[in-house]
């Protein structure tokens, strides 16, 4: 009879008939699981292992005795979840080993003769793109190719990377001997470079006197005012000047920076002969080497024609 109260009043009276008391035969201890769950492995709440969910009529006489202890609250019909242990995972099949298999590494794909080419056509495309962007406004000019220009009137003969372009050229305010004359000049948009050859008539008088100016002290002031007033044209400061002696007369070499780039000039009095001038040979480019490759086949490449 006292078996019989205990189990009533642990059950909760109304509530009984809807769980099933059950002893852990591990730890001894009384839990209750839902009807559906009875004789089934189920985890117990107090030790957590895994235990036979008898009910307490059927728990074998070997089994502890419960230990004394205050029964656990009765679950709620909300918290009254079934305690189910994972189902157990299937042993491998026999004659195999549970070691895992390595992974046998698929067929290599091979590439077919055509996505070789477009792979080696977008490559080279992506190298001459570099090589483009690098060159751009870099002053760089290739020194093959060139030509030989000589002006209409027969008066001298340059070498240009193209065909030059005419434009006038007005007498110098600054000088009293200059007469005006023309400009031919080549400007590259893509490597930033500009050479040009220029001239102006000069005073015949004063063209005499040049033939005993031993000194320079005639031939100076023309070449400085020219000078000036080309570098001021150009925003630019004089960096370095020279005396230059040629066949054709005194001259004077102007190295000057600009926005555009190093700047490198010859100005040469040419008195003698029927067309007394005064010829500028020139070169502007960024990043210009004033004593590299290109300024030399400029000026080397410049004459006079003599009667």
């Amino acid at each position: 009879m006292s078996d019989a109260r205990g189990t009533r009043g642990w059950n909760g009276g109304a509530s009984a008939g809807m769980f099933v008391p059950v002893g852990c035969l591990r730890c001894g201890k009384l839990f209750q699981v839902a009807p559906a769950a009875a004789g089934t492995d189920v985890t117990c709440p107090w030790c957590r292992d895994i235990t036979p969910a008898l009910p307490i009529a059927t728990v074998p006489p070997s089994a502890p005795p419960p230990a004394p202890s205050p029964p656990p609250e009765p679950l709620s019909l909300d918290d009254a979840e079934q305690l189910v242990a994972p189902p157990p995972v299937p042993p491998p099949p026999t004659g195999t080993s549970a070691k895992p298999q390595a992974v046998v590494p698929g067929p290599r794909r091979r590439w077919s003769p055509a996505a070789v080419v477009a792979v080696l056509v977008g490559m080279t495309v992506v190298a001459a793109a570099t090589v483009a962007l690098l060159g751009y406004r870099s002053g760089r000019v290739s020194t093959a190719g060139w030509m030989e220009f000589t002006a209409p009137d027969g008066s001298f003969t340059g070498t240009f990377p193209g065909t030059p372009t005419a434009t006038p050229v007005e007498a110098n305010p600054l000088s009293v001997v200059t007469r005006g004359g023309e400009e031919y000049a080549v400007a590259g948009w893509y490597s930033g470079a500009r050479v040009w050859v220029g001239w102006q008539d000069l005073d015949p008088a004063w063209a005499k006197s040049l033939a005993e100016d031993k000194d320079g002290a005639f031939a100076a002031p023309a070449l400085e005012a020219e000078r000036d007033r080309r570098v001021k044209a150009a925003g630019g400061t004089v960096d370095k000047t020279g005396t230059l002696r040629s066949t054709y007369g005194r001259g004077m070499v102007v190295q000057a920076d600009t926005p555009r780039g190093k700047r490198v000039e010859h100005y040469i009095l040419a008195a003698a002969g029927p067309r007394p001038r005064l010829y500028v040979v020139g070169v502007e480019a960024p990043k210009l080497d004033p004593d590299g490759p290109l300024p030399r086949k400029v000026l080397a490449g410049f004459r006079i024609t003599t009667p």
